[in-house]
């Protein structure tokens, strides 16, 4: 039975995964083929409450898919942080990596366990080189992103 249980938990895992590319407004576009391969070269981890995924001002490489548990999102100004959002199931963080060399504009925290699968900004250039719309697409997404941090 292990091994079934294993077997079941790995299915899961590609279809929670499928699930959260879809999902992601940037990759919607892409065909089977170009989604199949990005999986294969996505890893999933998990993470402890408390836990600090990346520091604003770090250098950025890698793309995130929150799976499962509930992550927040915080800016630094001057001397205090401040909370601007909380990111859940099927929500995304870090894309701006997958095309910029910009340090991380924020802080993520998880809130909760989580499962999150990630991707390497070197195993993007592939998928990106093929479809460069995809480049626009992060760039309106940063767009929107920075108008409400300025909000904030």
């Amino acid at each position: 039975m292990p091994a079934e249980d294993a077997a079941k938990k790995a299915m899961d895992d590609i279809r929670r995964l499928r699930d959260c590319l879809q999902g992601t407004f940037f990759l919607e576009r892409l065909k089977m083929p170009e989604l199949e391969k990005l999986m294969s070269a996505m890893k999933k981890i998990h993470i402890p409450p408390g836990f600090t995924v990346f520091k604003q001002g770090d250098p950025g490489d890698t793309f995130f898919l929150v799976s499962k548990g509930k992550l927040s999102f915080w800016v630094r100004k001057g001397f205090s942080e401040k909370k601007v959002t909380e990111l859940l199931p099927l929500d995304y963080f870090g894309e701006t990596a997958l095309i910029s060399d910009a340090p991380r504009s924020a802080t993520v925290k998880a809130e909760t366990e989580c499962d999150l699968f990630l991707l390497h900004k070197a195993d993007f250039t592939e998928i990106l080189m093929a479809n460069p719309w995809i480049a626009e697409e992060i760039r309106a997404q940063m767009a929107r992103k920075t108008r409400i941090k300025k909000k904030s």
